[in-house]
């Protein structure tokens, strides 16, 4: 268990049994030849052995030691040279642990003193960097007693070496701020004046205040120190005293001087310290750097209006902004008071002056960092909400922010991961933008808009896109918004919109079109009942009228300040007053581009006809004469262009309805509009469809008379329409007005339209009465028609019921009609009637049959009841009746109105003639209508005229009827065909024929006429029949039972030839939709493409259905009988039973035959049926729609998608097997790798098809599948005949995908199924070998969807289904093991022994490819997270996880392809098997067997990031003493028996791999960790560390382990906690100090380091500095310049830090120094120091270029050296973040480092 930071509950800590060999430093004196020396030297060997010993437990043994140490120390006073002094000061720093207790650390200061005593003022500057690192440190941790002595050591030894201390001193600063932090403090002013008397001895201001600002900005545990310091000597930078210090002697010049100090040579180290005070985490800290600021650096000073740059004054500024995202009033207060100046100033120019440029700035900044995380997005807006508390800073900051902030967040919606982190971002947006003034806000969007239209450009419509945004997302409804601004808004948009253009291109219509846009969103923001006229309203002056933009803009451009009682400037006009001119300026465009013929009609005559419909009458409004006469010109247009046509019906509803315009305005204008509308009613073009409708409605709904009516009546009789045009377009209009647009009210408009529309059906020779025809038998809203016909018979009042009748039917008093009785009128509505029924389908008559008159309406039922028809569940077709025989039962009563009455009766009797032959006509049985027809009984009415086409089908139908001399009834006619032959009719069976024989016979053929075949196919294929294609499909069906015996060789070229015209019919309607400036018109010769589809399909569907009829009637005949054992079996009960009986060749071949003709063709439509089905699913459609049709398309296609989808499930319930298949095929994600495939539209198909339920899909799956895995174990009426590609892998694949489509409920039905289908594959799985991963897949499916439900035995059912789990788990394993394929999916060859199991069929057909089966590690991956679902219970889950470990696992992990062969998903299945509970005994060994092997650290970094580290994580949760025993396989270093003798550098070498090995793993198990999880362990760590680094070049293991020992160090370093890491200090000072020292010519004499080594060292330095903990911060001085002379020194600087004394020796230091080698990078401040994105960046990405081109020192050493220094102070300087991240990389990257064989 891991401490928190700053606990002190540890024991002492030992350093180890041995330590390293002290190295000779550079400036390190020679060694004494006196003898006296030697003795000293003896004695101090002999101490420092005390600490060798391993018995340092107790802190009494460390007093021990320093008494010991000490007294030898004391032995010799005469020499002022101490012995191993490297070593001495390495024990002294381990003395000073902070878990010792104080007795330990006053005696270490004790030795300190004599020891400086002893070697003087010269010996201490020559060591200051020897004795010092373990000093730094004291102060944070020093106990009351420990202060004053450590005080008085540095005041007595460190004051008087005077300018020595220069390069220590930051580090001698960091180490005594901790001693003011407390400013109440018993050793306060002692230890400030210990600082102020080091600045005066350094010599140095300027050097001595660089180094506090930087410990301010590295140490944030110390900063409260440095606030204190800096609140008491930070020198006021305009020269004047201090507060308290006029009385100091100092003298105007000297107080300059010290201010000029405090910001050279440069003063951006000052503003980036204040920076890090107000960006620290304590409030108190924050609180103190904002008090300097306001009495100390003004905002108005001098340093930062002058000398700081203006992007450290940015960072200033807006640092100091943060401090608001507290929330606390204290920091507020002091920011207001820095950010508004004195007092006695004005606070807001004040601001404006000194600060605001520079805070906008910042703020925008941090608007634009496109990588920026959600909070560090939000923190911009969160800042300026805050500073709109001052109304002084928000009034100036937000009108320069408001647009920027709303832009970034427009670009942020667009680039933002996903929709959570762009919430949070809108939230502090939008709060943002709630505080911001109305009058503001508008104001900058009027501003965006005259940017838009004024300056223009290609960022204009970007420009009103931003103001769109704004209305769309932000709150823009607030009183003073829609009441004031959105009015004016609009206005001004309308004059800028109503200025000429010149020069006009596509772009700027663009632009104008999205203004009229943005003008119509704005427009909707006004409510309507704020809208009305003043009693008092200004008279409009001219002048005004034409400045109103002026004043709009004067408006907004005024200060937004509210006055003191809180009110604002009041709106510049009356709202009614701009509500009337943007109705006048909203029409004036719409004249004008009717005028001009602009593209944006249609979205200005919207915007009009929202704006007139809010706005009440004015009154003095004269522009309607003119609009009307525009759009009359307009109209004069043939076409009239849609959007405008739309718009002025629309507009013309509007202004009627408000009174603008009277009736006698709209006559024309009605006349004329509907004209217009008509052409675009076209069903050849169904894009405007419902829209035009729509418009018609809606003008109709306004008018409220029959105006409408009378023009769609002119239209349809007018001379220049041609054809069946009228009635195709009248279609179109039924079908929209009665689906919903015209409600209950259709016949308003429909009424006269219709009996237009069906006169025609008199004469069957035009094309309008042909096209009549077929559009009232395909009508499904016939209803809605015989309603409008009951309507008008009942206002003929004179057919009266005649009353009682006698016994022969004949009324006792016949009724007489009257002279005035309009006769004529009634004889028309039954002609019309006659007409309809005469082409009447069953459907129809169905309807007639049972829909009733009343239907609810009370009101119909008051009529009937007053016109005698009593009875009130009446339907229309016993109405009919009653009307009919009332009128046959009337007669003349003068002899010249006997031809009207004749007329009548025959047309009734017509009437009722069609009723009777009604297949429904039963109900009329109760009418005893047979006495009262008898005289009045009439032919049917023959034609002498008919559409060619239609003529000649006719005869020829005729011509077949009459040669078989059957009925003319329809239904009676298909009737006889279906049964067949009557047997009664048939002669006696000769006794000689079985039986047997004569099913065997071949089926009596029939030969229909030879040019058959070719006249339908040619029927289909040509465009002219377009318009009679219902009647050839009619004629199709009447004749499919002609040639039934021929229908297989006639199958094939009528399906093919269905198909490719369904496909050409339904491309063309796709391309009627699509998104394009002219409306496409097919030319589908007079049809349109919809009703073209629908007959074809019609087709398709009849024809097959005869045929799969046909084809069951042969194999019934051709089919054996069945034992009684075979037809009692389970699922696959008749598998076998079928293998051995025999069968006839011939008959088995033609069936087989006639099967496969019939399934190819099944194949075909199901493909075109899905494509069709697919066009209507809005998830599958190309997006290349038009937006303006999407009505039209949505119904068109949806009409589509239901006619296919009732094609799909007859064939479905035919075939369901072989329909499947070819979805199946169809299916995309058969070919997509496992994880990727997305549930497609095949699977909402199957799943909604009727036909199609769960329990007959499954078992034909299965079917499928054991068609192509083991065919001959198979019924065969059950097997596929693989027309279908597909491979056995492809079947399984859409089963398990099938199966988590479906509901869990759906689990009821196929649980038997299922349960017999896995246990018959499991009875014999090898043909079922590839496929058993993707069936373990699927039974882990069947386990979870059957634990989320409730049906039968649960245990029982959950038991066997474990069972079958582990079974087939087994059963992959053992069939199919590990070793026999690679993990990788097998190649396309892997399936190729299928075909002996597949058949004849399959053998001979090319196979395109090969399905790759799935890889079982996936699919585990998939299963395990529900395992404890499938296998339920505890024993099983570890049974199934060490099935799996020890048969897959395992031997990847032990193959000799490791670890090339571990995938990614084989390392996600171990750590999901991981996350199981109580399941180490499946997976622990597997891992501990691969940590201990060699090869395991030549895994790919990548992927040990990515997957091991969690493996590794969860292993040690698992195995805590792992590390103990890996630290138990480490032997200390040992020079006996391999100095000399045969194989001693073998053994050295094998000594060396085995703890560098095992170092490794160390190192990864530590990295791997979380924070610090090895703390406990940290104690043997170290000792055994330290025992390594005593190794030498010669010793078992040598000194070359070295580089493993510093990997281990590198990962404690980002593992553990700082304040856990005191204790190891001094030994990574030591050894960095040893390996650059050897660096430097002759610094390793004893060649104990290798270039690995120093390699390592320089990493751990560079991974040191990167993250910079801050008790290193305390020793980096010792290695680098870390401060400002780092980048500003003199000429004839000379470095005291190591590493630049190194580079120096090795003569790389400067711009000369070094060579560039091939491959080795260049060097970059801005990446490895400021680290720009990434923060600040390791220099070294491990793994760096090894070979014999590369020297380690000159390449890699060499550059590192040359530049750490600077890259370390920059990325200081720059404040950026430490790249952990690439910390982690490099680590990874040497831990894993490729290592040649």
């Amino acid at each position: 268990m891991s401490l928190s930071a700053g606990s002190r509950a540890h024991s002492p800590m030992s350093s180890g049994r041995s330590s390293p060999q002290p190295r000779r430093r550079i400036d390190e004196d020679p060694t004494k030849k006196d003898p006296k020396y030697k003795r000293f030297s003896s004695s101090i060997d002999r101490a420092l052995a005390l600490f060798e010993s391993n018995n340092l437990q107790e802190w009494a043994d460390y007093i021990s030691f320093l008494g010991r140490l000490l007294k030898a120390l004391q032995s010799h006073p005469s020499l002022p040279l101490i012995p191993s002094k490297s070593l001495v000061a390495q024990r002294l720093a381990q003395c000073l642990n902070p878990r010792l207790p104080s007795g330990v650390h006053q005696k270490t200061i004790e030795v300190y003193s004599y020891i400086f005593s002893l070697i003087g003022r010269d010996g201490l500057n020559s060591d200051l960097a020897l004795w010092t690192p373990g000093l730094t440190p004291v102060l944070s941790y020093a106990s009351l007693t420990l202060k004053p002595h450590y005080l008085d050591l540095l005041e007595r030894f460190y004051l008087p070496i005077g300018t020595t201390l220069r390069p220590a001193l930051k580090a001698l600063v960091l180490a005594l701020l901790p001693g003011i932090d407390e400013e109440g403090g018993e050793y306060f002013d002692k230890t400030l004046a210990l600082i102020d008397a080091i600045r005066k001895e350094v010599q140095d201001d300027a050097y001595f205040w660089q180094c506090v600002l930087l410990a301010t900005i590295t140490a944030p545990a110390r900063r409260q120190g440095a606030l204190a310091f800096l609140g008491r000597r930070l020198p006021k930078l305009d020269g004047t005293a201090r507060n308290g210090d006029e009385g100091d002697g100092k003298t105007e010049e000297e107080r300059k001087t010290e201010a000029d100090a405090l910001i050279n040579p440069e003063p951006g180290l000052l503003v980036r310290a204040f920076c890090a005070g107000l960006g620290d985490e304590q409030l108190l800290v924050q609180r103190g750097f904002l008090d300097l600021l306001v009495t100390e650096i003004p905002l108005s000073s001098l340093v930062l209006q002058e000398k700081v740059s203006k992007t450290d004054l940015e960072l200033l500024i807006t640092s100091a902004a943060g401090v608001v995202m507290r929330r606390d009033m204290s920091l507020n207060r002091r920011l207001w008071a820095w950010f508004l100046g004195p007092e006695e100033t004005n606070s807001q120019d004040y601001f404006e002056k000194h600060g605001l440029e520079a805070l906008v700035h910042g703020l925008l900044k941090m608007l634009d960092m496109p990588d920026a995380t959600p909070v560090e997005r939000a923190r911009p807006y969160r800042i300026c909400l805050s500073l709109m508390d001052r109304w002084e800073v928000g009034s100036l900051v937000a009108p320069k922010l408001f647009l920027p902030a709303v832009e970034s967040l427009l670009t942020y919606e667009q680039s933002a991961l996903s929709k959570e982190a762009y919430a949070e971002v809108f939230r502090s947006a939008s709060m943002f933008f709630d505080g911001v003034e109305a009058g503001l806000i508008w104001g900058q969007m009027l501003d965006k808009i005259n940017a838009a239209f004024i300056i223009g450009g290609e960022s204009a419509i970007k420009h009103l896109q931003t103001v769109r945004f704004i209305t769309r997302t932000f709150n823009v409804r607030e009183e003073e918004m829609v009441l004031v601004h959105a009015p004016l808004v609009v206005l001004a948009i309308l004059k800028y919109l109503g200025t000429d253009r010149k020069n006009e291109n596509t772009s700027t219509q663009e632009l104008w079109a999205n203004g009229f846009l943005l003008a119509e969103e704005i427009w909707e923001l006004v409510p309507l009942v704020v809208l009305k006229p003043l009693a008092t309203m200004s008279p409009l002056n001219e002048d005004l009228n034409q400045s109103v933009l002026e004043t709009i803009q004067r408006f907004y451009k005024r200060d937004q300040v509210r006055s003191t009682d809180g009110s604002t400037t009041t709106a510049p006009f009356q709202l009614f007053q701009v509500a009337e001119w943007i109705f006048k300026d909203s029409a004036f465009t719409v004249q004008k581009a009717l005028e001009d013929n602009t593209n944006d009609v249609g979205i200005r005559c919207r915007l009009f006809v929202n704006v007139s419909r809010k706005i009440p009458k004015i009154s003095d409004w004269s522009g309607a004469k003119s609009l009307i006469s525009s759009f009359l010109s307009k109209l004069q247009i043939y076409p009239v262009p849609y959007d405008a046509l739309r718009g002025m019906a629309n507009i013309v509803a509007a202004l009627y309805s408000k009174g603008y315009l009277g009736v006698n305005d709209t006559d024309a204008l009605v006349a004329s509009i509907t004209n217009g509308l008509w052409f675009y009613l076209s069903p050849d073009a169904p894009k405007f469809h419902v829209e035009s409708v729509k418009a018609l409605w809606n003008l109709q709904n306004a008018l409220g008379d029959r105006r409408v009516e009378a023009a769609v009546a002119t239209v349809m009789t007018s001379n220049s329409v041609v054809g069946a045009e009228p009635g195709r377009n009248f279609a179109v209009l039924w079908v929209h007005s009665v689906g919903g647009i015209g409600g209950n009210s259709y016949h308003i408009m429909l009424t006269r339209p219709l009996f237009l529309f069906l006169d025609p059906l008199v004469d069957d020779g035009t094309e309008m009465s042909i096209f009549a025809r077929g559009w009232l038998q395909t009508l499904p809203s016939i209803n809605k028609l015989f309603w409008i016909f009951v309507e008008k018979l009942l206002e003929c009042q004179f057919l009266r019921d005649p009353g009682e009748r006698d016994g022969n039917g004949a009324p006792r008093q016949r009724p007489i009609f009257a002279e005035d009785d309009c006769l004529e009128i009634a004889t028309y509505y039954f002609q019309t009637l006659l007409n309809i029924l005469r082409y009447a389908t069953n459907n129809m008559m169905a309807q007639l049959a049972t829909e009733l008159v009343v239907n609810g309406d009370e009101s119909k039922a008051a009529v009937l009841r007053e016109c005698g028809y009593e009875e009130d569940e009446m339907t229309l077709q016993t109405f009919l009746a009653k009307a009919a025989v009332r009128a046959i039962d009337g007669d003349a009563g003068k002899q010249p109105m006997a031809e009207r009455v004749s007329t009548l009766h025959k047309m009734a009797l017509s009437v009722l003639h069609q009723l009777l032959l009604s297949p429904y006509s039963k109900s009329l049985a109760d009418l005893e209508l047979e006495d009262i027809l008898i005289e009045r009984l009439i032919s049917v009415i023959n034609t002498k005229e008919t559409y060619s086409q239609v003529s000649l089908l006719d005869v020829l139908h005729a011509s077949l009827k009459l040669s078989l001399n059957r009925p003319t009834s329809h239904l009676g006619h298909l009737r006889q065909l279906s049964r067949g032959s009557d047997p009664s009719k048939i002669g006696p069976r000769p006794s000689s024929v079985s039986t047997d024989q004569e099913k065997m016979a071949p089926p009596p053929q029939f030969a229909p006429p030879q040019q058959l075949l070719k006249c339908l196919i040619g029927g289909f294929s040509s465009v002219s029949s377009r318009p009679v294609l219902d009647s050839w499909i009619f004629f199709l069906g009447e004749c499919l039972p002609l040639i039934s015996d021929v229908i297989f060789q006639m199958l094939i070229p009528l399906v093919e030839c269905l198909c490719n015209q369904t496909k050409i019919t339904f491309e063309s309607l796709k391309a009627v939709f699509r998104d394009t400036e002219k409306l496409h018109v097919p030319e589908s010769g007079g049809k349109s493409p919809e009703s073209t589809l629908v007959a074809l399909l019609n087709g398709l569907e009849q024809i097959l259905a005869a045929a799969h009829e046909r084809l069951l009637i042969e194999e019934l005949k051709s089919a054996g009988p069945k034992s009684p054992d075979a037809q009692s079996g389970g699922f696959f009960g008749n598998m076998v039973s079928g293998v051995f009986a025999a069968e006839s060749p011939q008959s088995r071949s033609a069936a087989a035959n006639n099967r496969l003709t019939v399934l190819l063709c099944f194949q075909d439509t199901v493909k075109i049926c899905y494509s069709i089905w697919s066009w209507g699913d809005v998830n599958n459609n190309n997006g290349n729609l038009d937006a303006g049709s999407k009505e039209s398309w949505g119904y068109t296609s949806l009409r589509m998608k239901g006619r296919a989808r009732r094609i799909l499930e007859h064939m479905f319930a035919a075939e369901t097997l072989e329909c499947l298949e070819t979805l199946i095929e169809l299916w995309p994600g058969r070919t997509a790798p496992l994880g990727e495939r997305k549930v497609a539209s095949i699977f909402r198909l199957v799943n909604v098809l009727d036909g199609s339920r769960p329990k007959h899909t499954i078992p034909a799956i299965f079917n499928a599948v054991y068609s192509r895995t083991n065919p001959g174990a198979l019924d065969p009426s059950r097997r596929s005949t693989l027309t279908a590609d597909l491979s056995d892998v492809d079947v399984v694949v859409f089963l398990v995908e099938y199966a988590r489509s479906l509901e869990d409920d759906a689990m009821d039905e196929i649980w038997a199924d299922c349960m017999v289908f896995l246990r018959d594959v499991l009875a014999n799985p090898f043909p079922h070998r590839q496929i058993l991963p993707s069936l373990l897949s699927f039974t882990a499916t069947l386990g979870e969807k059957v634990d989320n439900t409730n049906f039968g035995e649960q245990r029982r059912m959950r038991k066997e289904l474990g069972d079958l789990f582990l079974r087939m788990l087994t059963a992959v394993f053992t069939v199919t093991p590990v070793g026999s394929r690679p993990l990788e999916p097998p190649p396309l060859s892997a399936s190729s022994d299928r075909g002996e199991h597949e058949g004849e069929t399959r053998h001979d057909r090319p196979i395109k490819s090969k399905a790759i089966p799935d890889d079982i590690v996936p699919i585990l991956v998939s299963i395990i997270p529900e395992l404890r679902k499938v296998v339920v219970e505890p024993d099983r889950v570890i049974t199934a996880s060490v099935s799996i470990s020890t048969s897959l696992i395992g031997p990847i992990f032990r193959s000799k392809s490791f670890p090339q062969n571990v995938s990614s998903a084989l390392l996600e299945l171990v750590y999901q098997l991981t996350r199981l509970q109580n399941n180490q005994k499946a997976w622990k060994k597997e891992l501990s067997d691969v940590f201990l092997d060699p090869r395991f650290f030549h895994s790919p970094p990548a992927l040990v990031k990515e997957k091991w580290v969690t493996l590794a994580r969860q292993y040690l949760l698992a195995d805590r003493e792992r590390m103990m025993e890996l630290l138990s396989r480490i032997t200390p270093p040992t020079t006996a028996g391999v100095l000399f003798g045969v194989g001693a550098a073998s053994a050295r070498q094998e000594a060396d791999r085995r703890t560098a090995l095992n170092l490794k793993r160390i190192a990864f198990l530590i990295f791997a960790a979380e924070q610090d999880t090895f703390v406990p362990k940290l104690t043997e760590l170290e000792e055994k560390l330290v025992e390594l680094l005593s190794a030498t070049a010669v010793s078992s293991p040598s000194s070359a382990t070295r580089s493993e020992v510093y990997l281990v160090l590198g990962a404690l370093a980002l593992r553990t906690s700082p304040v856990h890491m005191s204790f190891l200090w001094p030994l990574i000072n030591s050894e960095l100090t040893n390996a650059l020292i050897a660096l430097a010519p002759d610094g390793d004499p004893e060649r104990t380091f290798n270039d690995a080594s120093i390699l390592q060292a320089c990493k751990l330095l560079d991974t040191l500095l990167v993250i910079a903990p801050e008790e290193f911060q305390l020793h980096e001085w010792l290695f680098v310049t870390d401060t400002i002379e780092a980048v500003y020194h003199t000429h004839d600087w000379n470095p005291t830090a190591l590493v630049d004394q190194v580079a120096m020796e090795m003569n790389i230091l400067g711009a000369g120094g070094g060579s560039r080698r091939k491959g080795i990078p260049a060097y970059n401040v801005a990446e490895h120091g400021s680290g720009g994105k990434g923060g600040r960046r390791p220099w070294f990405k491990g793994g760096e270029v090894k070979g014999e081109n590369v020297d380690m020192r000159r390449d890699l050493a060499a550059p590192f050296l040359r530049n750490l220094s600077i890259a370390t102070y920059e990325g200081t300087y720059s404040m950026e973040k430490p790249d952990f991240v690439g910390v982690e990389d490099a680590m990874v990257a040497d831990l894993f480092e490729e290592v040649a064989p």
